[in-house]
């Protein structure tokens, strides 16, 4: 019998008992860095990239290459999340922050362009494997009334990340430091939070899991146990909801890609605008996304999430192709906040769904594998996609603008396919039995 559908049925539902609401708050702001530096790092990488491109003389392809190379990174940042289900979920989010800010400190004092990428890679798996496990630790401790608003919360915070790197940019740019003091200005801050981590506990739900087993002088899984959870068609309903989930992702993804990696190229190119409109347009952008992402989490946990996805995924894609089909200045300001907005929110709910849908013992290898790897392919090849198209569609806006039908495309899944799991605990919506219902 194969050892993981032994281990299945052999695990229990467990009781849970919701931590002090003092500790929850405690909790989520000890997970806030997760995507605060998130944020930080994602943007001091766009600013930074002439002076990168500089100092290691770089072509156009090699800067290319070098951002797509980074980016695969976080996609392999399953491998690491999956050990949260096989050691638990302290541990590893202990270590990720540490091994974050060692190749974040390698990346300021990279030698030539293979170490900065190979570095800045490195430092992207472990930054998107804390972000997978912070929202496992999330969706587990706190309860169903409020786990959609604390997960919102953790995603509105990237704001501020983006904030502090546009301000100190152009301080340090200028600075003898340059871009370097960009990225060592980050390690400080992230020692403070490895010190600050102790005090966390492992989730009551984990907790009781590695109980139940010892009291079964059972072994924990293998490395590989919760994945073939996840996948295997007999194990429950884990594989349709990782195809549904990775699927949702890919729909908002073609909102993200294009608009993120073309939006100042459009502006400045095709519509003339100065590099100071489209920096206060990406500022006013994200700071609506903020609120979009704070909305959605009210939204989550007063209407529901089928309601309230479906809602910012149409939005999001009715608000993309307004976007790259305008030409008035006001008109694509407007277009461009709007799209921020629902896709932050789109991508908040998303992320809240996927925390509820896989077992305990599998919950931050479902969520890492829909979320942060299969789930990512649609904006990881939307950019090329659009680049392709641009000439035979007659511009790059045109080309930018059918991918505007991924995100209806996913509203349509959730009112098709997606359950409500607003009011209902964990084990009632992913139990730690093989007969689950769908």
């Amino acid at each position: 019998m194969d050892a993981a559908a032994t281990e299945t049925r052999a695990e229990p539902t467990v009781e849970w008992v919701a931590p002090s609401p003092r500790y929850l708050w405690a909790l989520l702001a000890m997970m806030l860095s997760a995507t605060v530096f998130e944020g930080y790092d994602i943007t001091i990488f766009h600013l930074c990239t002439p002076d990168i491109a500089r100092t290691f003389r770089m072509s156009d392809a090699e800067v290319g290459a070098m951002a797509t190379f980074v980016r695969f990174g976080g996609i392999l940042s399953f491998f690491v999340v999956t050990l949260a289900d096989r050691w638990g979920r302290k541990r590893v989010i202990a270590n990720t922050v540490l091994a974050y800010a060692l190749f974040t400190l390698a990346t300021a004092l990279s030698s030539g362009i293979a170490t900065f990428a190979l570095f800045q890679s490195l430092a992207q798996l472990f930054l998107a494997a804390e972000f997978g496990v912070a929202v496992t630790i999330i969706g587990e401790e706190f309860p169903d009334r409020l786990r959609g608003r604390a997960i919102s919360i953790l995603h509105m915070v990237a704001f501020a990340g983006v904030a502090t790197a546009g301000i100190l940019y152009g301080h340090m740019a200028e600075s003898r430091f340059g871009w370097r003091g960009m990225y060592l200005l980050g390690i400080a801050p992230l020692l403070i939070v490895a010190w600050l981590r102790r005090r966390m506990h492992e989730t009551a739900r984990y907790a009781a899991l590695e109980a139940f087993r010892a009291d079964q002088k059972t072994q924990r899984p293998g490395v590989f146990a919760p994945l073939r959870r996840c996948i295997e068609p007999g194990a429950g309903p884990w594989p349709q909801r990782m195809i549904l989930v990775a699927a949702l992702c890919n729909c908002i993804g073609l909102v993200g890609g294009p608009t993120i990696s073309f939006f100042s190229l459009y502006a400045k190119r095709d519509h003339h605008w100065s590099s100071g409109q489209v920096g206060v347009a990406i500022v006013l952008a994200y700071l609506m996304g903020a609120a979009g992402t704070l909305l959605s989490g009210w939204l989550l946990d007063r209407i529901g999430r089928r309601t309230t996805m479906a809602l910012f995924f149409a939005g999001a894609g009715a608000a993309m192709f307004c976007l790259f089909q305008s030409t008035d200045h006001q008109a694509m300001l407007t277009g461009l906040m709007a799209t921020m907005f629902a896709y932050q929110g789109a991508r908040t709910a998303n992320a809240a769904l996927s925390a509820e849908l896989f077992p305990t013992g599998a919950r931050a290898t479902g969520f890492c594998l829909t979320v942060q790897g299969i789930g990512q392919l649609g904006w990881t090849l939307a950019p090329l996609c659009v680049g392709m198209l641009a000439n035979s569609m007659g511009g790059l806006g045109n080309a930018a603008a059918i991918f505007a039908a991924g995100p209806i495309v996913g509203a349509l899944l959730i009112v098709a396919f997606v359950p409500e799991t607003r009011g209902k605990t964990l084990e009632e919506l992913s139990p730690e039995t093989s007969a689950a219902p769908a």
